[in-house]
C-alpha cells in the first residue's frame, strides 16, 4: 500500500529562519491582522517576502544578474502580487522591517515603485525565481506563479 499526500512536499530550508523568532512571529501577526488572513497563511506569505529580500541580497553583486531601471541602476529581484502585499504590509511595520532586513541583507532594503519592460514581458520574473531557488530555501509555488506587476502606477516619478 502507498500512501501520498495532496500537498506536495516542502525542498530546501525553511524562509522563516532567515530571521530569528521574534522578528518573524511580528510580521506574521501583523500580516495576519492587517490583511484578514489565517496565521498559517500569514506565515507563508512572509517566509516568501523574506526569501525575496534574501534573493535580492544575494544577487546584490552579480554583475551578470538582473536588469536595468531606467535611470541605469540595477534591479534584481521583482515580487508577484501576493509576495509584494507581504512586503506592503512588512514596510508599514517599520521596527520588525528594519530588523529583518538587517539580519537577512546587513542594512534596509528599499521598495522601488516602477514598472519596467521586464515585468511586463516576465523576463523579470524568471531572473527572480533564478535567485529565489539559488538561495537553497524553500520556494512556495503558490507564491510564484503568475506575473510580476508593479504596485504602483507605471514609472512614478523617483
Amino acid at each position: 500500500m502507498t500512501i501520498t499526500t495532496a500537498t506536495p512536499v516542502a525542498t530546501g530550508k525553511d524562509p522563516q529562519s532567515l530571521v530569528d523568532p521574534e522578528t518573524f512571529g511580528k510580521l506574521a501577526r501583523h500580516f495576519a491582522a492587517v490583511q484578514e488572513v489565517t496565521q498559517t497563511y500569514a506565515e507563508r506569505a512572509i517566509g516568501q517576502m523574506l526569501l525575496l529580500l534574501k534573493a535580492h541580497a544575494d544577487s546584490q553583486h552579480d554583475p551578470d544578474f538582473g536588469r536595468l531601471l531606467p535611470d541605469g541602476r540595477s534591479y534584481r529581484v521583482v515580487p508577484t502580487n501576493p509576495v509584494d502585499t507581504a512586503w506592503h504590509v512588512s514596510l508599514q511595520h517599520t521596527e520588525p522591517y528594519l530588523a529583518a532586513c538587517q539580519q537577512i541583507a546587513g542594512g534596509f532594503v528599499h521598495h522601488v515603485p516602477i514598472l519596467t519592460e521586464g515585468m511586463a514581458d516576465g523576463t523579470s520574473l524568471e531572473y527572480t525565481r533564478q535567485a529565489l531557488h539559488a538561495t537553497g530555501y524553500h520556494v512556495d509555488p503558490e507564491f510564484w506563479v503568475g506575473q510580476a506587476e508593479s504596485c504602483c502606477p507605471p514609472n512614478p516619478g523617483v
